[in-house]
């Protein structure tokens, strides 16, 4: 029997794997970006002519590269920053041509306000490379001297402006559009996140790696859920949104459901039931293949969606449960009620899945019934807020190092090309430097990397388009590849580092036709990305601000967010909105703290114990959200069984408990080992809602004491 079964042909078949790598957020917005750069360059070549063309290109150009899916308003506050700050570049640069102090006050002026805005978080990088293009683009217009400059000005505002509108209005009419992409990419997501939970069933795998791959899917998962909310959470009362809000809201039930099923992995693991395991494993492998399909349904057009449950493969786990059960004297093995809940869980799973498919579908009518929740409040705000800037100047700020970093890269990078002007070219040094260096050492070694392997081959072919084609009929394959360089930017590096060397390298040779175009063409740009390339990596060990550095506070953020999620996790009653706010912020702070430990691992002199012993905190913090998360489904599937009076007593000893575990004051220093021992309540017997949540509690109480110890380890090592 297949789940979710969600095939219908569409007018036109499109496999399944070129539809999952075609209909994705990244690749139509990149496409949208070509066609409005198609939009101003054709419709200005048809109105004025090619080289005003050209030139409206640029502008729009540095627009674009703030083109990115969110809410319009969003969207036309970035454009009017990338517009205003690329022209007062652009007129900058062409009036200090000939001076070279001039030009290196403006190349050090941008380059440090550049990495300083950076404090504005990832919108605000975008700002920094459109005013690097603006730079490059200002210092090819003084080679070609083409225009005055109140009209070569004015053609590249009016480029840019034009670009933006043609964004902005893009983005009305496919509003709904971006919200089915964003859903769709959380689930795509979601079910890469199951694909690595069905390994933790697989009894051939090692634990340890199997946990770390799947910690390391739900950090992505969460950087795409955060995407998710931030554009269909925004306030509406439109039909069609409440729909993607009810359809994102039971992708995060399903979420907490399969978060909840790890809570016994250890036990089940060592129980020695591998036919059993190897359902669960089979089962969840199952749904992610399910979970993709709906993925592909949500964004492919001519697709439906229908929902059929797993009534075989769940009926076959309950029955081998069955066969495990051996009750004596009103007592219970530890190992059948751990195979009885993840079986439930997995069941429930199925169950929310189907709601989530059901939600999704829109042959039928968006009658969802919300929560009483406050949407807006997990949406993450870009805040423009001027004391942002002025709380970085503090030199220990990572961000104030980071501009006095590239100020003095990209400005060593302008003074070689002074030194040695017929060897390099300066603009594309600073940009190939601009582009590769971040604040971060392993990112910044991860771009150095890719840029030159994308760039050797974006010039390799940009100089065989520049040979073969005439030079009119290159603005088409400048097109494909300016929305490639933007769709692939945050996705692979090495591709973006590819299409934009081809853009790049086009837009100069319709500036500057003169310039060389030959085979040494690309030996000359390789050379540059290798200076620029060796700039930007050099100068990260200047000033340097190493991750490991902000571990304890990372940490401590993360032990802060578990300890609110437990307080309101381990309470029979609590408001809804307080606790999925709480639960988001834990989950947040697992991402961020896993994705940093990930970075750590390229960072020279650090101490490879310190990175071991925040692998086994990720590890057992993972082992605790699940724990907490089994308690909302325990509470939902068996609270009638549960006496209140006594329930609240059991659950206000463990959250104090838990609380004093987790205060960071109280850490404890004693071996993980004897903190993993107690006692009380380890052999309670019998299959009832009271022994599953006492059972539950200790359980949980322990978990949080070796989350604990490992903080505290991993804060002394570093």
């Amino acid at each position: 029997m297949r789940g979710l079964a969600l095939i219908r042909l569409p007018l036109v078949e499109v496999p399944r794997r070129l539809g999952l790598a075609l209909f994705r957020i990244h690749t139509e917005n990149g496409a949208f970006v070509s066609l409005g750069m198609a939009f101003v360059g054709l419709g200005t070549a048809l109105l004025f002519g090619r080289n005003a063309a050209v030139l409206a290109a640029t502008g729009a150009l540095c627009a674009s590269v703030l083109d990115q899916p969110g809410p319009i308003a969003i969207k036309a506050r970035m454009f009017a920053l990338a517009v205003a700050g690329s022209t007062l570049l652009t007129i900058a640069t062409i009036l200090a041509n000939g001076h070279a102090l001039m030009m290196g006050l403006v190349v050090a002026a941008m380059s440090f306000v550049t990495g300083l805005i950076t404090a504005y978080g990832r919108r605000a990088i975008g700002l920094g490379v459109a005013a690097v293009l603006a730079l490059l683009f200002g210092m090819a217009a003084n080679l070609a001297g083409a225009m005055p400059v109140p009209q070569h000005v004015a053609i590249f505002v009016a480029g840019g402006i034009a670009y933006s509108l043609f964004a902005l209005a893009a983005s009305a009419l496919l509003d709904d559009r971006n919200r089915r992409l964003f859903l769709g990419e959380a689930v795509r997501a979601f079910s890469v996140y199951l694909a690595a939970k069905s390994s933790v069933y697989d009894p051939k795998e090692r634990t340890r790696p199997a946990l770390e791959a799947l910690i390391e899917a739900h950090a992505a998962f969460t950087e795409r859920l955060q995407a998710a909310r931030d554009m269909i959470f925004v306030r509406s009362s439109a039909p069609r949104r409440r729909r993607w809000q009810a359809a994102l809201l039971a992708l995060l039930d399903c979420f907490d459901t399969v978060v909840s099923s790890a809570a016994d992995i250890e036990t089940l693991r060592l129980s020695g039931h591998t036919d059993l395991l190897l359902k669960f494993k089979a089962l969840t492998a199952a749904l992610a293949e399910d979970t993709e399909r709906l993925a592909l349904a949500l964004v492919t057009p001519g697709l439906n969606i229908s929902f059929e449950t797993r009534a075989a493969e769940i009926a076959a786990i309950e029955r081998e449960v069955k066969q495990l059960e051996s009750v004596e004297d009103g007592e219970e093995p530890l190992t059948v009620s751990a195979f009885r809940s993840t079986g439930h869980k997995l069941a429930l799973t199925v169950e929310r899945l189907g709601h989530l498919a059901q939600a999704a579908d829109t042959r039928t009518e968006a009658a969802a019934i919300l929560p009483n929740v406050d949407f807006e409040a997990f949406v993450q705000r870009d805040k423009m807020d001027p004391r942002v800037l002025l709380a970085q100047f503090d030199f220990s700020s990572p961000i104030l190092r980071y501009a006095i970093r590239l100020t003095l890269a990209m400005t060593s990078g302008y003074l070689l090309t002074l030194m040695l002007p017929g060897m390099l070219h300066g603009g594309w040094v600073l940009l190939s430097t601009a582009l590769i260096m971040r604040a971060s050492y392993s990112v910044t070694k991860q771009r150095r990397n890719d840029r030159i392997v994308g760039t050797a081959a974006g010039c390799l072919a940009a100089a065989l388009l520049v040979h073969f084609l005439p030079r009119d009929w290159l603005f088409l394959p400048m097109l494909v590849t300016v929305g490639t360089a933007h769709a692939f930017a945050a996705v692979d590096f090495r591709i973006t580092a590819l299409a934009a060397s081809i853009t790049a390298l086009l837009q100069l040779h319709f500036i500057a036709p003169e310039a060389p175009a030959d085979a040494f063409l690309v030996l000359e740009r390789l050379a540059d990305t290798l200076i620029g390339a060796g700039l930007s990596w050099g100068f990260s060990f200047l000033l340097p601000s190493w991750e490991w550095h902000n571990v304890p506070k990372l940490v401590g953020s993360k032990i802060a967010a578990d300890r609110r999620y437990a307080a309101l996790s381990l309470a029979r009653q609590r408001n809804d909105h307080d606790f999925r706010l709480a639960r988001k912020r834990a989950h947040d702070a697992t991402a961020i703290l896993s994705m940093t430990v990930r970075r750590l691992s390229d960072e020279p002199k650090l101490d490879r114990r310190v990175l071991g012993t925040l692998g086994d905190l990720l590890v057992a913090n993972y082992l605790l959200a699940s724990d907490l998360a089994s308690m909302r489904v325990l509470f939902r599937m068996r609270a009638k069984e549960l006496d209140p009076v006594a329930t609240d007593k059991l659950l206000e000893t463990a959250r104090n408990n838990v609380a004093l575990a987790l205060d960071s004051h109280e850490a404890k220093d004693a071996p993980v080992a004897r903190l993993s021992r107690r006692s009380l309540g380890a052999n309670l017997g019998g299959h009832n809602a009271r022994v599953s949540l006492t059972r539950r509690l200790i359980h949980i109480e322990r978990t949080a004491e070796r989350v604990a110890a490992l903080a505290a380890q991993a804060m002394r090592g570093v």
